[in-house]
């Protein structure tokens, strides 16, 4: 998959917790919603692109696939505690790249994908399936295979 994944998955994720600038300025292109995702599930990820601080940042997340929204503002929180359990040190994680062909969103139900996990100072690779429950836009399941 090579290298820390680019601006798009970095730029939310610092934004989330105080993004630089410059992260927004290399951000991935826009791709227009294809509406998979549940009214409860619409409902989470509208509450946390409210949080972003910018207005661009804010334009940027609301013009994510649904696969990126639901792997962003969905299953990424639930991703890192389950993966802890699995990588001792892991401290950040990435779902998915810049290719739109990382993440794979199986109705209102199911993310399937690539990404990464640190620990220390070192990247691994994974696979990941998360589960959501289309009732509550909660995640109902996160399960990670880690490459070799």
């Amino acid at each position: 998959m090579g290298g820390i994944f680019k601006a798009t998955t970095a730029a939310l994720c610092l934004a989330l917790g105080g993004a630089p600038a410059f992260a927004l300025a290399v951000a991935a292109p826009l791709v227009p919603a294809v509406g998979a995702l549940s009214p409860a599930q619409r409902k989470v990820v509208a509450r946390r692109i409210a949080t972003l601080k910018s207005p661009a940042e804010r334009r940027m997340a609301m013009g994510w696939s649904d696969a990126k929204k639901a792997a962003e503002l969905i299953c990424r929180p639930a991703a890192l505690p389950a993966l802890k359990r699995q990588v001792k040190d892991a401290d950040k994680v990435f779902l998915g790249t810049d290719d739109p062909a990382t993440l794979r969103l199986a109705g209102d139900r199911r993310l399937e994908g690539q990404g990464q996990v640190r620990a220390g100072t070192g990247w691994r690779d994974l696979t990941f399936v998360c589960d959501l429950d289309p009732a509550t836009g909660k995640v109902a399941g996160f399960q990670a295979t880690l490459k070799p």
